[in-house]
C-alpha cells in the first residue's frame, strides 16, 4: 500500500485556529482512498519544524510528501514551484527566532524544484470548481524553510514532494478572503488523488424521470374499507340520501331470538308463505295411450336370508 506523508503547522501561540492544521485533520479523518495517509503536525518554529519533518520521513518512508501551510490573504489554493535557499522572516516564529538574510543550508543550491505535478493539480482543482493557481516560489518565511529542507532531503529518493499553501479560514479572523476548512480539505483530497494517480469513480447521474419517480409515495392496495367519511385516494364521498319527511320509514319488528324467551306468533299468511309448495298430481293415463317408460331403472333388491337358505332366487 502506498503511503502519503502530509504535514501541517500547529497554530501560533495565542491563535485560535490554523487553516492548514484543520484541513489536514479533516482530510485524514475522512480519507477512504487506496493510499495510506500519515498526518503529522509541525511546530511553527524553524529548527523544530525541520527536525520533525526529517524524523517523520525517516520513520514512515513515504511514497509522497506534501507540506501544507497557510497564506493569509490568498484567494486560491497555491501550488509552489521553487524552494528558495533563503530565510528572511518578517515575523518571529513560536520560539522567538527571526532569521534575516540567512541561507537555509549554507553552501547548498540557491533553489530546488518541487516534484509535484503542479499543472495537473491545478487542472484537477479547477475541474471541481476549487480556486487554484501555480506560484513561482513561497517567499522566504517558515513555509519556504521547511519546503527547502524537504526537497534537499528527498532529492535522491525520487518521490513526489512539494509545498501547498491554503487560504485562511473564517475561524482565523484574518483580513482578506477565507474558505471553510471542509472546502480546503476537499482541495487536499483532490491533490492527493492527483499525486497518487487515483481516479475516483464519478457518481452516476440520475435522470429527471427516475428522480421524480423516486420521490413519489409508495401506495399499498387497500384491503379493507376506510372508516369514516374521508375519501380514499382523492375519490369524493357519495352524499348520503336524506329520508323524505312526508314518508316516514316503516317500523322494523325486531327479529326473534332463541334467548328472548318469547314464542313468535305465526299468522296464516306467514304459515302459507313458509309452507313448501305441493307438487301437482300426475294425470291418469288413458286406455289408448301406452304407459310411459320409467325414467329410471328400478333399484336392485337383495335376496332375503330365507331365500338364500332355500336356494330360491327372485328377481326384482
Amino acid at each position: 500500500m502506498a503511503r502519503v506523508l502530509i504535514t501541517a503547522f500547529e497554530p501560533m501561540p495565542g491563535a485560535t485556529a490554523e487553516a492548514s492544521a484543520d484541513a489536514v485533520r479533516i482530510l485524514a479523518e475522512t480519507w477512504h482512498g487506496s493510499a495510506e495517509i500519515v498526518h503529522r503536525d509541525l511546530e511553527p518554529a524553524y529548527k523544530e519544524a525541520a527536525r520533525r519533518l526529517r524524523a517523520s520521513v525517516a520513520k514512515h518512508l513515504p511514497d509522497a510528501v506534501i507540506v501544507v501551510a497557510t497564506a493569509p490573504g490568498a484567494d486560491a489554493v497555491t501550488i509552489e514551484r521553487l524552494a528558495v535557499n533563503l530565510d528572511d522572516a518578517a515575523t518571529p516564529d513560536a520560539h522567538g527566532a527571526q532569521p534575516v538574510d540567512a541561507p537555509v543550508v549554507e553552501g547548498a543550491a540557491a533553489a530546488l524544484w518541487s516534484t509535484l505535478p503542479g499543472k495537473d493539480i491545478v487542472a484537477a482543482l479547477a475541474e471541481r470548481g476549487l480556486p487554484a493557481r501555480l506560484s513561482l516560489n513561497a517567499g522566504s518565511g517558515l513555509a519556504n524553510h521547511v519546503f527547502y529542507v524537504m526537497q534537499r532531503e528527498l532529492a535522491e529518493w525520487g518521490v513526489p514532494s512539494g509545498l501547498v499553501q491554503l487560504p485562511a479560514t473564517p475561524e482565523m479572523g484574518a483580513p482578506g478572503p477565507a474558505l471553510p476548512a471542509e472546502v480546503l480539505a476537499e482541495a487536499l483530497r483532490t491533490i492527493v488523488e492527483t499525486v497518487m494517480g487515483e481516479h475516483p469513480e464519478p457518481e452516476p447521474e440520475i435522470d429527471e424521470e427516475d428522480e421524480s419517480e423516486a420521490t413519489q409515495p409508495f401506495l399499498m392496495p387497500i384491503t379493507a374499507p376506510i372508516p369514516g367519511d374521508t375519501p380514499a385516494f382523492g375519490l369524493p364521498v357519495a352524499p348520503e340520501a336524506e329520508p323524505d319527511a312526508a314518508e316516514p320509514l316503516p317500523e322494523l319488528t325486531p327479529a326473534w331470538s332463541p334467548t328472548s324467551g318469547e314464542v313468535p306468533e305465526v299468522t296464516q299468511e306467514a304459515a302459507a308463505s313458509s309452507a313448501p309448495e305441493e307438487e301437482p298430481e300426475p294425470e291418469p293415463a288413458r286406455d289408448d295411450e301406452e304407459p310411459a317408460a320409467p325414467d329410471e331403472a328400478p333399484a336392485y333388491r337383495h335376496p332375503t336370508w330365507d331365500e338364500i337358505i332355500s336356494g330360491a332366487r327372485t328377481e326384482s
